[in-house]
């Protein structure tokens, strides 16, 4: 993927995502790339608002396949919560992921 197309997709993703604490809308200049594989990017954001650090991985393959890619919008996707994150919250999955042994099986019963 050349340089244009990357920065495009940036500014796509920067049109959906928003800060899971504060609701802060992402600039691109907030948005580290970090690496990709296959198609498949990993992108490190820091919100400048409240300095919330957070790992994106996406797929922006080569189209190659059944369904066209098209351009999303915050519209495309229904939030199950719209309130700020807790630290309780915080708090509990930390505990959780700290214990967790790698089985989702187990957790997605």
């Amino acid at each position: 993927m050349d340089k244009k197309k990357f920065f495009d997709l940036l500014k796509n993703l920067q049109n959906i995502m928003r800060c899971p604490s504060c609701s802060a809308i992402y600039d691109v200049s907030e948005m580290k790339y970090v690496g990709n594989h296959d198609g498949h990017f990993l992108l490190s954001m820091t919100c400048n608002k409240c300095s919330l650090p957070v790992w994106v991985n996406f797929y922006a393959g080569n189209n190659t396949g059944q369904m066209p890619m098209t351009d999303l919008t915050i519209n495309d996707f229904e939030l199950s919560s719209k309130e700020p994150i807790t630290k309780n919250q915080v708090i509990e999955f930390h505990k959780f992921i700290k214990n967790f042994n790698g089985d989702f099986k187990a957790v997605l019963k």
